[in-house]
């Protein structure tokens, strides 16, 4: 009778063990769907979507919130085109070897470790987190079209290519 007793308690310690566990699990879960919903409809300023090639983690389209966005500085000078990069500010931008954001990326500037560590996106001319990591490389703006600025990559023995950036990326400044 002591066997069946203790039997029977065991199980209903057991029971009532993984109810709470799922009803603190339910608790987790609505309040990350609480959270994310309050963040998705916070915010109101307009958005950079980037392609969904470019999101390695989940691999559908993920927005850059414009207020957060570092861009490209082209200097209305000389056309040099420089990026430093801010850790409050979030920036991803490829240079593409034609203007089209399904064509080979050649390089990447990205805020993103993911991003940059070891090239993920196997890209010709390197990933880099500002442009003076780029290993001599030099950024120059040759034409300002639609959607896309066509940009010239230079070292020290001249231009080795060109390659297409969102223009959404970059700004002019003085």
């Amino acid at each position: 009778m002591k066997i069946r007793l203790t039997a029977m308690f065991v199980l209903l310690l057991f029971a009532s063990c993984n109810d709470e566990k799922k009803s603190a699990q339910a608790k987790v879960n609505r309040g990350v769907t609480d959270s994310v919903a309050t963040v998705q409809t916070r915010t109101e300023t307009p958005a950079l979507k980037v392609d969904s090639s470019s999101t390695k983690t989940t691999g559908s389209i993920e927005t850059i919130d414009s207020a957060q966005m570092n861009r490209a500085r082209v200097s209305r000078k000389d056309s040099t085109i420089w990026l430093t990069a801010q850790m409050r500010s979030d920036h991803r931008i490829f240079g593409y070897e034609r203007p089209d954001t399904n064509s080979k990326k050649m390089f990447l500037l990205s805020i993103f470790t993911s991003d940059v560590k070891e090239n993920p996106y196997k890209c010709p001319y390197g990933a880099y987190y500002e442009t003076s990591e780029m290993n001599g490389l030099k950024l120059k703006l040759r034409s300002n079209g639609d959607q896309f600025a066509e940009i010239s990559v230079n070292n020290d023995d001249g231009m080795k290519g060109v390659v297409y950036i969102q223009k959404d990326w970059i700004e002019f400044t003085d």
